[in-house]
């Protein structure tokens, strides 16, 4: 009879082995480059304002890898038998603390550089801008802002309440899935989602001047085909093939999508994107388990500041302009004090309150997860 020692140490986290915290980083980045181009007129790098040479979808990457692992948490959640409210919890920590924390500095910097009088803090304008962040809705831009930067203190947290209503619906999706099937769901989902997104774009798209559009853009329903493509490809990823060169050639019919889309009329480019989205789904997906590790051990050591930076780069923004320091400095220099400033406050936001807030987690989807319930197996055991 052959004895096989049970090893002592915990078993090797998965977290340390995929790239997803730095695929949204880098997509975060993305955005960042991209509105401070617009807004400073600075180019950066070989990218001017206007090129066709950069990655324009980091939201939509943000949406499908969204998609993939918010459903995983909600997914087990159901599967634990653990009440609906401990997945909500775990939504909660992971984005609203960041949010009231930017909340708080940003009030009492406008407070302090004089760009709000204190007389205006009383008044209903400031308070329906406080009442909008703090409700996770923070997409109300009164004319008390229009003298600093762009006139909008944060015009890109209009992804906060997609996001947010995307939460919400997720334990329905799951509750369809056991009901009807996972296929069937994704479906129904799916083209539900399809006719949002058809529906926006008849209605002016992004930039639409129809109130109806603009509320109907700031919910999940015209973004919720790319949370199911994420969905899909982040359950099916263990049976689908992989390889670089189904990745590579993924990259190549995103990129050849993406062409066609500039060419198309900009309030229907939402609708084309959904066809790219698969193969950037695909993508997305690989380089998260299959990219380098130097991609991995920079946001170990950095921590997740993805969101952070999405949070902080328009302020950042707002203020070199208000200030006019953006006129002393050009193109990729303007763009690095962007992205330096902004790099500080979402480090910052991670360490100081987003990474605290997380350990208030009762459970999680992240394979780092296996570590601690490893431990707590194993010290029950001792």
């Amino acid at each position: 009879m052959t004895l096989t020692a049970r090893s002592s140490a915990p078993p090797r986290t998965a977290r340390r082995q995929n790239c997803f915290d730095a695929l949204r980083l880098a997509a975060a980045g993305c955005v960042l480059v991209q509105h401070a181009s617009t807004h400073l007129g600075a180019g950066f790098l070989w990218y001017r304002h206007g090129g066709a040479l950069w990655f324009f979808d980091g939201v939509v990457a943000f949406f499908i890898l969204s998609g993939g692992m918010v459903y995983a948490s909600a997914e087990r959640c159901r599967r634990e038998g653990r009440p609906a409210r401990e997945y909500l919890r775990n939504r909660f920590l992971r984005i609203v603390p960041a949010l009231y924390l930017y909340f708080a500095v940003m009030s009492a910097a406008l407070v302090a550089l004089g760009i709000v009088s204190l007389t205006a803090v009383g008044g209903t304008p400031f308070l329906a801008w406080a009442a909008s962040n703090l409700a996770l809705v923070p997409v109300y831009h009164p004319a008390l802002f229009h003298g600093f930067g762009v006139g909008v203190v944060n015009g890109s947290l209009w992804t906060i309440p997609v996001e947010v209503s995307f939460y919400l619906l997720l334990p329905a999706l799951v509750w369809l899935a056991h009901r009807a099937g996972f296929r069937a769901m994704v479906a129904v989902a799916f083209t539900l989602g399809l006719a949002g997104t058809v529906l926006h774009a008849a209605l002016g798209g992004p930039t639409t001047e129809v109130l109806g559009g603009k509320l109907l853009g700031v919910t999940f329903w015209p973004w919720l085909a790319f949370f199911v493509i994420g969905i899909a490809v982040g359950r099916a990823w263990p049976r689908l093939p992989r390889h670089w060169a189904l990745a590579a050639g993924c990259a190549l019919l995103y990129a050849a999508g993406t062409a066609l889309r500039l060419q198309v009329d900009a309030d229907w480019s939402m609708v084309m994107a959904v066809a790219t989205a698969l193969p950037l789904a695909y993508l997305l997906f690989w380089v998260g388990h299959h990219g380098p590790v130097v991609l991995r051990r920079s946001t170990e050591r950095l921590g997740d500041l993805s969101f952070g930076v999405y949070i902080w780069h328009m302020p950042v923004i707002n203020l070199l302009l208000w200030s006019g320091l953006a006129g002393r400095l050009r193109d990729t220099a303007l763009v690095t004090v962007v992205i330096v400033v902004t790099g500080l406050l979402a480090y910052a936001s991670w360490h100081l309150v987003e990474k605290p807030a997380l350990r208030l987690k009762r459970y999680t989807s992240r394979p780092g997860a296996l570590n601690a319930e490893w431990t707590a197996r194993h010290r029950a055991r001792t």
